[in-house]
């Protein structure tokens, strides 16, 4: 197999040509840390993610299984900075970027984690980071997958790489048995736990927004849309709503490096624009919160919700609306979230692929009176307790 000799050329030109700013340059430095550190003593379950997402998705588990085993200690890695950013200083665990996938990365890693148990959330697989872990005889988990296809590194034509992957991970938890069928077709056997996006969802219904936010959120005088994990595209199709004089609009970017062009945007539709880290509290025609981490809690204050993501590959976590007790709006490529399914056919995302779709969606809101879902509190509390399954499956392999 190339792979491990095409990633180890590969990391010595980037140490060479990568620039400062770079990934690369960025993970590389990380590591100095773990680097300069004593290895890990005791028991290590290190759960990596692929961003911010995939750790709340695993955080209920990951933080059960501590719970259950005091002794232990948590490591978590991310493969992304909006993973790694907002969670460096998580109180659960030491937290670091994923080493760079060469095989002496791969070994110099593991000389310091020695880890018990290797747990991975959802995807975002590393050949050479399994191969390590499988060859130091550590049991693989990975947890919240689901699989519309057959995954590349399960593929009939990379026979040593799928060979690596079933011989190497012990347990393969997927959401649903439509998720099992896939594995199964691919010759592997699976265990459905369930959705551990939900327990994280019912873990948000008894967390407050902070006092700042509620004091703006107080001296608006129309109606709220909270426009959440918010791409340029969701603010374009937004924008031409005409039910939008109707509200204020909040507005969290999923990416903070597109708030400067959204804000080129609202500028062009002559909508003046309040910053969260600029402005003290005030009336607004729109509310830009140029800040990370909080958008879960502001679901609460908002009288009607868009969830970005949906003109591009799919839909953002709508269940952080649902934790609140809201139906949201949504572009219309939606279908590649496994639980967004559920959520469309309980009518607690409506999706809308035009301005009169958006137009009906929130003149709805307004006929309500922005009532909070009773349903959809109740609903989301009957699907949780994957966080459970899944641990006790862990228990299993080690």
């Amino acid at each position: 197999m190339l792979y491990p000799t095409l990633t180890e050329a590969g990391y010595k030109i980037a140490q060479w040509v990568a620039p400062k700013t770079s990934w690369f340059s960025v993970i590389t430095s990380n590591a100095l840390v773990w680097k300069k550190s004593q290895p890990l003593q005791g028991k290590v379950i290190w759960m990596h993610c692929a961003s911010l997402g995939e750790f709340e998705m695993g955080k209920s588990a990951f933080e059960l299984y501590l719970e259950r085993h005091p002794d232990w200690k948590g490591v978590v890695t991310f493969f992304s900075p909006s993973g790694y950013e907002p969670k460096k200083t998580y109180s659960r665990a030491q937290v670091f970027y994923l080493p760079f996938d060469s095989p002496k990365e791969v070994k110099r890693w593991l000389t310091f984690l020695k880890p018990s148990l290797a747990v991975f959330v959802r995807y975002d697989l590393w050949p050479n980071h399994i191969r390590g872990l499988y060859n130091s005889n550590v049991p693989i988990a990975v947890i919240g997958m689901s699989a519309s296809r057959t995954p590349w590194y399960l593929s009939r034509g990379l026979p040593m790489m799928r060979s690596l992957f079933k011989k190497a991970i012990s347990l393969w938890g997927v959401n649903s048995e439509q998720d099992s069928a896939v594995l199964s077709f691919a010759g592997l056997h699976s265990s459905v736990l369930g959705n551990p996006k939900y327990d994280y969802a019912v873990q948000l219904m008894d967390q407050p927004a902070s006092p700042l936010m509620r004091t703006w959120r107080s001296l608006q005088v129309k109606p709220v849309l909270l426009l959440g994990s918010a791409h340029l595209s969701d603010v374009e199709f937004v924008l031409k709503s005409t039910s939008l004089s109707n509200y204020t609009l909040w507005i969290v970017a999923h990416d903070l490096q597109q708030v400067p062009a959204m804000a080129s945007l609202l500028d062009e539709n002559g909508l003046r624009i309040a910053y969260s880290t600029q402005h003290e509290p005030q009336v607004c025609e729109v509310f830009m919160i140029d800040e990370m981490g909080i958008l879960p809690t502001l679901y609460a204050l908002a009288d009607a919700v868009f969830i970005g993501g949906g003109f591009g590959k799919a839909t953002h976590n709508v269940l952080e609306s649902v934790a609140q007790g809201k139906t949201a709006a949504s572009g219309p490529n939606w279908q590649k979230i496994a639980e967004n399914s559920a959520l469309v056919q309980q009518e607690f995302l409506v999706p809308c692929s035009t301005s009169g779709e958006l137009n009906a969606f929130l003149n709805q809101a307004q006929e309500d009176g922005f009532a909070t879902n009773e349903k959809a509190l109740k609903w989301l509390r009957a699907q949780s307790g994957s966080s459970l399954k899944i641990v006790e499956a862990l228990e299993q392999t080690i």
